[in-house]
Order: structure tokens, then C-alpha cells, then sequence
């Protein structure tokens, strides 16, 4: 909210400090609501929806310090950044694992949720021993329950497929290719091949909202499906009028929720966004990414009837680079 970073430190840290105390709660799984509705005439029911909740957090807190004066001042910046009326606050929760015994201990990706402080900060001041402490009972509330990656992970609507040497074969093993296997120097991919159909993992435990980026060249309507195998059909996104793109523009698609926006810029940031929420079709669906694998398909509209050269032409001038990234969500820490 103010750009503050507060490290819930352990005990035997710096003498001034902000501890996180034993028995939080509330950092795993969201609670979630059920509605279903019974058969009239047969035994069981049927799931309506399912949807997790409003997350709330306990956080056992203590702000010591050598001095009183010291642990006043870390606790009045530390509740000013807490304040509900001024923005959210970023509770940031990094796992460390060691993998072998004595072995160097690794951290996991970070994953952050974005709450608001509610109650636990009212205060209890004791002093002991020259140590000055004031304990918290700490309780956040976050309207988005689950947590989120630090960093966007993306996908792009080119392949990479024929490799060719960079430093020509000699047996010295110059370099791996992967990183595994030994290599006879380091190798270049080749020109990237644009495909219209990619299969987009999402890395979260939960649906993920992506953020589209739509280079030219292009001239013409388009949709962007997401594909259901299950029942052959599709989730789409459609613009059904013609939208006119070049090399030097891009479309850019938010689906998140309370963030939406369509529009099309210089694909260098500069000059005006002209919106575009009135090329798309009014029954287009913001769909999410699923957990897992997504397969997700570009279709752009070709005319009917072209003659070759006209059909060369028409795909020189509609050859658009998608390119997707979204935040994975997770249940819990």
C-alpha cells in the first residue's frame, strides 16, 4: 500500500524486529460454498456451483525492540501501513526446502495475496529483561482468495522447432544443448514458425484470467477459442468486426476481473489506445485459463472464394503473433 516491506522474521533476529509467532491460521485451503439442490423423486442432488469465499488470516504477531522508544516507533510505521481506508497490503509467503540432510536449503517461488487489515492490532505492551515487545493478533481479510505468483507466466503462438549449430561439430563437447546431455556446441533455434493452436499450461492449482497481446499485421475479424475436449466445443472470445492492424500496432485483451479493457496502441506503448469493445461480439466469453493443459486456438476469417495469389496476398497481410501471460493461482501457501 505504501510501498513498505515488513519481514515476518523468526525469533533470534535482528533485536528490532516485526516475528511472526507460532499458530497462523487460515494460510491453506479457502473455505468453500456448495449450492446443490435435490432430485424430487430420486435419492442425491446435484452441484448448482462451487465457489471459495472471502479468506481470512491469523497472524500471530510480536514488534520488539531494545528500547521503548525503538519499538514505538517500528509499531506506529507498521499499523500506518496496515490502514484498510488507504489501499491493501501484499502478504508475501516464501517456502524454503532442504532437499538432503546438511544440504543448502532452496527457496520455492514466492506467492503473494492481496488483503486488507480488519482487526488484532488494538495492542498488548510488556517489557522484560531490556526487551520492549508489544503482541498482535493479526487479522487480514483478502476478497480474493487464492494466492497468486510474484511473476506472470506466458506463452507465445510461435514454435521454435529446427535447430541448427551455433560452433560446428569438433567432439570437445563445447557446450550441452539441454543443460543434461553433453553437447558438441551451443545450438540456435531457427526462425520461429507462427501457429494458429497451442496447448498453454497453467502451473496454478486454480483458473487463471490471461492478458492477451496481439501484434500485426492483420485485417480482419478473428476469434480466440479455448477448446473443450471433453465436449467438443468451445469457450470464445470473438471480434466480429473487422479489426485493422500493423506491424507497428497491437491488440491488447485484460480479462481479469475489475481490470477488463480492450484496445488497440502502437505496439511500442506510444500514442493513443482506441478502445475496441465495440469489435467484439456481445456473446464472447472472457474465458480462464483451466488448471493444467489448455489447448487455445486462433481462427482468423478468410474470405470465401480467393484465387491462389489472392489467398498469398490475404495471409501476408493476416499473419498476427499472440502472445498470452497470466498470474497462477493457488489454493494455499
Amino acid at each position: 500500500m505504501d510501498n513498505k516491506l515488513y519481514t515476518l522474521a523468526g525469533e533470534g533476529n535482528d533485536a528490532t524486529a516485526v516475528l511472526l509467532q507460532p499458530k497462523a491460521k487460515g494460510l491453506d485451503a479457502p473455505s468453500f460454498t456448495i449450492n446443490a439442490d435435490e432430485y424430487p423423486a430420486i435419492p442425491g442432488g446435484f452441484v448448482r456451483s462451487v465457489r471459495a469465499g472471502i479468506r481470512e488470516i491469523f497472524l500471530p504477531l510480536k514488534i520488539v525492540a531494545p528500547t521503548r522508544p525503538e519499538m514505538m516507533r517500528l509499531k506506529r510505521k507498521f499499523i500506518a501501513s496496515l490502514n484498510p481506508s488507504q489501499g491493501l497490503v501484499s502478504l508475501i509467503v516464501t517456502e524454503y526446502t532442504q532437499y538432503s540432510p546438511g544440504g543448502p536449503w532452496e527457496a520455492e517461488p514466492a506467492r503473494q495475496l492481496t488483503c486488507y487489515y480488519v482487526s488484532g492490532a488494538e495492542g498488548g505492551e510488556e517489557s522484560s529483561a531490556g526487551v520492549n515487545w508489544t503482541t498482535y493478533g493479526l487479522v487480514l481479510r483478502a476478497t480474493d482468495p487464492y494466492f497468486r505468483g510474484l511473476a506472470r507466466a506466458t506463452a507465445s503462438f510461435v514454435r521454435y522447432g529446427k535447430l541448427s549449430p551455433f560452433i560446428a561439430e569438433t567432439g570437445s563437447q563445447f557446450l550441452s544443448p539441454d543443460g543434461v546431455t553433453p553437447g558438441d556446441g551451443l545450438v540456435l533455434s531457427a526462425n520461429p514458425e507462427w501457429i494458429t493452436s497451442q496447448v498453454v499450461t497453467n502451473v496454478g492449482e486454480v483458473a487463471a484470467q490471461p492478458r492477451w497481446w496481439i501484434e500485426g499485421p492483420l485485417a480482419s475479424t478473428f476469434s480466440i477459442h479455448l477448446a473443450d475436449l471433453a465436449t467438443e466445443t468451445a469457450r470464445t472470445l470473438r471480434f466480429n468486426k473487422p479489426v485493422t492492424l500493423t506491424t507497428d500496432d497491437a491488440i491488447f485483451i485484460e480479462t481479469a476481473k475489475g481490470e477488463l479493457d480492450i484496445y488497440k496502441q502502437r505496439k511500442d506503448g506510444n500514442g493513443p489506445r482506441t478502445p475496441l469493445w465495440g469489435a467484439v461480439d456481445i456473446t464472447s466469453e472472457l474465458w480462464a485459463l483451466e488448471s493444467g493443459e489448455n489447448i487455445v486456438e486462433l481462427a482468423i476469417d478468410k474470405p470465401p472464394g480467393m484465387t491462389p495469389a489472392e489467398e498469398l496476398d490475404w495471409l501476408s497481410r493476416n499473419r498476427p503473433v499472440v502472445s498470452l501471460s497470466y498470474l497462477p493461482g493457488y489454493l494455499g501457501i
